[in-house]
């Protein structure tokens, strides 16, 4: 059984313009057809497409809505089908999914689920990655700026005007290993390579080996961020500078002196500070259509 789910709101409203287009295919499939009218209500939809038993749930809209439909779907046999109409669509990318329509909706429709991990940041799931710091708060500049912009043009608009006030907070990390304390940047924990729009923050990590890649970028100036490290993460070039760690583990425990913002999978969620939050791994616990 199949079953179509369609966030009108994504990418600025690109999502709308192809609802006439979505209708017909999930007519000619004769699939159940819903559109969302809020993020409680796609998480609602996706679980009831989990208690229904469908097949696959093929759901139009960009990382925040596959984000949503994950606390629905995880753990259950209804496998995710991905039409990326988001601002950034890090998931589709990092899964392989075409970002043409009708390629993307033939992979959706016809390919072959299979298994990857998600995370946990407490009793959230999280598909792309979490984490706090620079990159949360960029994030929360981000969601301030036109919708309509080009999704590298608000994330980079977004890192200028966020690091004018940024002050590097002091984190306490601990993963299977190791530890570490000191100021940083940022950490995030990483699911997939890919964050914000297009930055290879985690560039050799997959989603099935059972592990995050855990990012810790410490403390620098601002002027080192912007123009020596920021640039290179578009291609993953950023990996080997002396202010960079990654370390490959199945949980971390992450604390800050003063409360950050965190994100997950480009969504505000919360807030960690001097109680840690934890991040654990949970193999093969989504089912996918990726390419």
């Amino acid at each position: 059984m199949l079953r179509f789910l369609v966030n009108p709101t994504s990418g600025g409203g690109k999502a709308k313009k192809w609802l006439p287009a979505l209708r017909r295919k999930a007519a000619e499939f004769g699939a159940d057809f819903h559109v969302t009218c809020s993020g409680a209500d796609l998480i609602a939809q996706a679980r009831r497409a989990a208690a229904d038993g469908c097949e696959r749930l093929i759901v139009a809209g960009g990382d925040g809505s596959m984000h949503l439909a994950v606390q629905g779907l995880a753990e259950s046999s209804c496998a995710l089908g991905v039409l990326p109409f988001g601002r950034g669509d890090d998931l589709a990318c990092s899964m392989g999914v075409p970002l043409r329509f009708e390629e993307a909706l033939e992979l959706a429709t016809t390919g072959e689920p299979h298994s990857i991990d998600l995370g946990r940041a407490g009793e959230l799931w999280f598909v792309l990655y979490g984490g706090a710091g620079f990159d949360s708060a960029c994030s929360v500049t981000a969601d301030r700026q036109p919708r309509w912009w080009p999704d590298k043009i608000t994330y980079i608009v977004s890192v200028l005007r966020t690091v004018v006030g940024f002050v590097p907070p002091r984190a306490r990390v601990e993963w299977q290993g190791g530890s570490f304390e000191d100021e940083v940047m940022f950490v995030t924990i990483c699911n997939a390579p890919r964050f914000g729009g297009g930055m290879y923050i985690a560039p050799e990590a997959e989603m099935d080996d059972g592990l995050f890649d855990l990012v810790v970028i410490r403390s620098m100036s601002k002027l080192h961020l912007l123009l020596r490290l920021f640039p290179k993460v578009f291609k993953g070039n950023h990996v080997g500078h002396p202010a960079v760690s990654i370390h490959r583990t199945p949980w971390a425990r992450v604390s800050f002196d003063r409360e950050q913002v965190l994100g997950c999978d480009g969504e505000l969620v919360g807030r960690v500070g001097a109680e840690p939050m934890e991040f654990s791994i949970v193999p093969e616990a989504l089912r996918v259509v990726g390419g």
